[in-house]
């Protein structure tokens, strides 16, 4: 029972974390006029990757479910629907910083002792290489892009987009940490 209220505690903060930093991103791109996918801005970060594998180092397994619901709820509004396009890239966008974590820890379920910076380097690298190929594969697979040159394109777009969205969150989550420590110091 523990571990189902936990499992469904962790889905509900990682859904509407998700949804909110993805709402968030695209606020700010439209304000810039950064939205259309053809400018490069657009790809430059992209935050709900820093969800992602903010999630999976603090939620471990139990980040699955919230993130593979917030992704395809996300996917859903951009296309309108739910067909096996968003359904497979939910998949494996989900799976990418679990195969990164575990690649570098040999587990999931991480401590403090475990999250260093570099740690937290080469799991951003290593998710947003994953995410991007799995992402740009699947498009490429299901017709989303034309022709074949684009892949390389797309592929460092995503890849950048998603390191900086990491590294960008952790950046926040630091500092919104060491300010709750000042503030509750004093």
């Amino acid at each position: 029972m523990k571990s189902l209220v936990k499992l469904l505690a962790s889905s509900i903060i990682i859904i509407f974390s998700y949804y909110f930093v993805n709402k968030f991103q695209i606020y700010l791109l439209t304000g810039i006029s950064a939205q259309s996918s053809e400018n490069l801005l657009a790809s430059f970060i992209y935050l709900p990757h820093g969800i992602r594998v903010i999630a999976t180092y603090i939620f471990g397994l139990n980040a699955f479910l919230g993130l593979f619901i917030a992704h395809l709820i996300t996917g859903a509004e951009v296309l309108s629907e739910i067909n096996s396009l968003i359904l497979t890239t939910s998949f494996f966008s989900t799976i990418s910083p679990f195969i990164a974590i575990y690649i570098i820890f040999r587990k999931f379920d991480l401590n403090l002792n475990d999250i260093r910076l570099v740690n937290i380097i080469i799991t951003a690298f290593l998710s947003a290489v994953l995410n991007s190929f799995f992402s740009v594969t699947i498009r490429f697979l299901f017709n989303f892009y034309k022709n074949e040159e684009i892949f390389s394109v797309q592929f460092a777009k995503f890849f950048i987009g998603d390191v900086l969205g990491v590294v960008f969150l952790f950046i926040i989550f630091i500092l919104f940490l060491n300010l709750k420590k000042i503030i509750f110091k004093s």
